[in-house]
């Protein structure tokens, strides 16, 4: 830590209240051979990262390889660089395609509340996703255990 610095843990509602009050966050995946991450927007719910990404493409490669995956979200000071600090959360978990049509429609409305968009833009997309579970674009992320920490100038 650099000279003038001081670190905290953050508390599990200290955690809870920041992956809230984000969007955005870096997915990281490992297919045993090499490593893959990628920022993606998401919500979170009682111990669970929603995120929506593609069905196909390197993504999908790697979790098919390995389910067991990492979510970091983090932010700089206010102020940065002349305030120094920074708050960040890593969550490991176990990622799994959203397939039950219940938890579709509920967790498309969840995102469409977080994201800011307006009721029912997702109706389209979330009936879609339901004649073709297999494709789901809408995934969750069960976290197993996490950790925050927040640093700032003394």
């Amino acid at each position: 830590m650099p000279p003038g610095m001081t670190t905290k843990s953050l508390s599990k509602s200290e955690i809870e209240e920041f992956l809230k009050s984000q969007r955005i966050g870096v997915l990281a995946l490992n297919d045993g051979k090499t490593s893959y991450a990628v920022p993606l927007a998401y919500s979170y719910d009682k111990d669970t990262v929603y995120l929506a990404m593609g069905s196909a493409g390197r993504k999908t490669g790697y979790i098919k390889s390995n389910q067991n995956v990492c979510f970091c979200v983090y932010v700089l000071a206010e102020g940065y660089p002349a305030k120094r600090g920074y708050t960040s959360v890593i969550c490991d978990g176990v990622i799994s395609r959203i397939t039950d049509a219940e938890e579709l429609r509920e967790r498309g409305r969840a995102s469409e509340k977080a994201m800011g968009m307006p009721p029912g833009a997702m109706n389209e997309r979330i009936e879609k996703t339901i004649k073709d579970p297999a494709n789901s674009v809408f995934w969750k992320v069960l976290v197993n255990t996490m950790g925050g920490k927040k640093a700032e100038d003394a």
